[in-house]
């Protein structure tokens, strides 16, 4: 950009000396251009400060515009592109191992152990003196932990006629009622209510009912007690309750047990024994004399 004034007017030869109106002319002429130089000198710093947008140094400015633009080119892109797939598998492996951990690796669970049997009697016979009845002995039955003395009773429950084609089957059973247990068959087909103690599987044949078989004789009693003459202190026959695991590679895993309640006896996470073990599930087996253990386990395998 040129100065205001390119050249300043030369001093004639033929001026006096050292006159006052000799320099005058020549001073406004270089205030002029002195004016122009610093107005021109403002407008760059404006400029720089603007082209700096508030950094230090036009160096600082020009280092990020290029961060800016290098992050929109096609490598850029690649390398975001790539960080953020190996983001997203690190957040599936995580969520995978969580998963694993929660429903593999470490399992919990709980189960319900009934211990329930005869010590002696409670034998269920046909009864001779009324249609499709059983009449029950004495004997001594445990539950709850302790026992019971259970009383004779004849045409003590009635077994239900098989007006179908094919044999059924139903079951014979104790249950408290107050402080006396009674025998009771089920309805054919269902299974014996909770707190009941299973005696006899009753088989009916076809077209079994009062007119056709008052008797029973076509029925079949097999016998099912689970008979422990000396409880409480020994176990024949213990019973045993099996649970299923979300399958794992091995069977060496651990497990914890926490007794949360049981009734009638003492019962410790040391009277709950595994028994079996299996890839995919195991069994425990209870020693102690109490009844409707509920037990919290943990099975934990970390190197699975």
């Amino acid at each position: 950009m040129a100065l205001p004034r390119k050249t300043i007017t030369p001093i004639p030869n033929n001026e006096p000396d050292a006159v006052p109106a000799l320099w005058n002319t020549r001073y406004s002429e270089i205030d002029e251009n002195f004016s122009s130089l610093d107005s021109r000198m403002t407008a760059r710093e404006s400029e720089i400060a603007l082209a700096r947008n508030g950094k230090p140094s036009l160096d600082a400015r020009l280092g990020t515009m290029e961060s800016n633009i290098s992050a929109t080119s096609v490598d850029m892109q690649n390398a975001s592109g790539a960080a953020l797939k190996f983001a997203l598998d690190q957040a599936a492996l995580a969520n995978y191992s969580i998963k694993a951990l929660k429903q593999q690796l470490q399992q919990e669970g709980e189960l319900t152990i009934e211990n329930k049997g005869v010590v002696f009697g409670c034998v269920a016979t046909k009864s001779a003196t009324a249609a499709r009845n059983l009449t029950l002995s004495t004997g001594v039955c445990f539950a709850n932990g302790r026992t019971y003395s259970v009383a004779d009773a004849a045409n003590a429950a009635s077994v239900p006629p098989n007006i179908g084609n094919s044999n059924v089957t139903a079951s014979a059973y104790l249950y408290l009622d107050g402080d006396k247990w009674k025998l009771a068959v089920t309805a054919l087909g269902q299974a014996v209510p909770g707190n009941a103690i299973r005696l006899y599987t009753l088989t009916i044949p076809a077209n079994s009912t009062d007119a056709t078989d008052p008797n029973l004789l076509g029925v079949t009693l097999t016998d099912v007690r689970r008979i422990e003459p000396q409880f409480p202190t020994v176990m024949n026959s213990a019973v045993s309750v099996s649970t299923a695991l979300n399958t794992l590679s091995e069977n060496d895993y651990r497990l914890t047990f926490d007794v949360v309640t049981a009734t009638g006896a003492p019962c410790e996470p040391r009277h709950i024994i595994p028994s079996s073990r299996a890839t995919n599930g195991f069994t425990v087996t209870l020693a102690s004399a109490a009844d409707n253990v509920l037990v919290r386990w943990r099975a934990s395998k970390l190197n699975n």
